[in-house]
């Protein structure tokens, strides 16, 4: 239950973004990174390109939200999505606030 609850709320932030849905790539601009992320079916994770560079992120629990943990050319890569904000953390210590692109 869980897993399609988290799912719809990605699900709904992506149609938020643009009104009408026009592919399954969400595009976010996190500081100096354009970031492409690509939802799993079953929401246990993601799929991100960061400047070019491919990540797998796997689903992890969160308080609220859902969030995604990777690791990208040995930087640990965490996106996090609540409603329709995403916030991209590498390795842990860094915070960079996402907009829709």
């Amino acid at each position: 239950m869980k897993k399609v609850f988290l799912f719809s709320v990605i699900c709904a932030s992506l149609a938020a973004c643009d009104g009408e849905k026009k592919s399954d790539v969400i595009v976010q601009q996190c500081g100096d990174y354009t970031v492409e992320i690509t939802l799993d079916e079953t929401g246990d994770k993601i799929n991100a390109v960061l400047n070019g560079d491919a990540v797998e992120l796997t689903n992890v629990v969160a308080a609220s939200g859902a969030k995604f943990d990777g690791v990208l050319n040995d930087t640990a890569v965490t996106l996090w999505n609540k409603g329709e904000m995403w916030t991209m953390i590498l390795d842990d210590d860094m915070i960079v606030e996402c907009v829709a692109k």
